[in-house]
């Protein structure tokens, strides 16, 4: 079964907006603080001048950034993304993170929100971060976010414990960054069966689940595990 890291299914993943759209609206939903809100804070406090997003997606976050009056260049391998992204007035390129078209120390900080668990080569990725900046803020789930919702249809989360996660992200970044804290970043989402439906049948690999979900009455309680990396060279 093909994984979250997969070069071919995240490239049609992220052919266009759908997918992504269809998890964000589930996503603000959750309780406590919000993991970008947590990335964004963290980036500020850092007080740099130029900053790469990396995975960028439809560029809200980067738009923030530009809006705080910071300098930004968002990155994304989707030429949809980018698009997006540029229309709300940001720096945007095409480009892969295993090979950033910069040099040495061009940027401050760079960030990779809820992108690292799809990149292939995740060390080649993390040398081209740590080569272009001596930051990252990266953002990344937890191995049992939304297990509740998976193991309704009997998906295998295990399978997945190799990719960038809140439990793993650390060790993965120690082989590049000096330094390296979290912040964890817990909370809950209400979901009913069609929420849950919904989000499968956006997913980015398990499409084909989201019919197994069963029909209940009322609402379950959903884990949305989550965490931000701050590391340094």
């Amino acid at each position: 079964m093909a994984d979250q890291n997969d070069p071919e299914v995240v490239r049609r993943e992220y052919a266009d907006e759908k997918g992504l759209s269809g998890r964000q609206s589930l996503w603000a939903r959750r309780s406590g603080r919000q993991p970008l809100d947590v990335a964004f804070d963290e980036i500020v406090a850092l007080q740099p001048r130029r900053v790469l997003e990396v995975g960028c997606g439809q560029g809200e976050f980067a738009e923030r950034l530009v809006a705080h009056g910071l300098e930004v260049v968002a990155l994304d391998q989707s030429e949809r993304m980018v698009e997006l992204t540029q229309a709300r007035g940001v720096d945007a390129r095409v480009g892969d993170i295993q090979q950033l078209p910069f040099g040495a120390d061009e940027f401050d900080v760079a960030v990779a929100n809820f992108v690292l668990y799809h990149v292939y080569d995740l060390h080649r990725g993390l040398s081209e971060l740590a080569r272009v900046s001596p930051r990252l803020v990266a953002s990344t789930n937890g191995e049992r976010h939304l297990a509740e919702m998976w193991a309704v249809v009997d998906r295998d989360l295990w399978s997945r414990t190799h990719l960038f996660f809140r439990e793993n992200g650390e060790a993965y970044l120690r082989e590049h960054y000096e330094e390296v804290g979290m912040v964890d970043v817990p909370g809950t989402i209400s979901m009913t069966a069609d929420d849950m439906r919904h989000y499968i049948a956006h997913s980015v690999a398990h499409k084909h689940l989201a019919d197994r979900v069963p029909s209940f009455a009322g609402s379950a309680t959903v884990t949305a595990s989550s965490c931000v990396f701050v590391a340094a060279r």
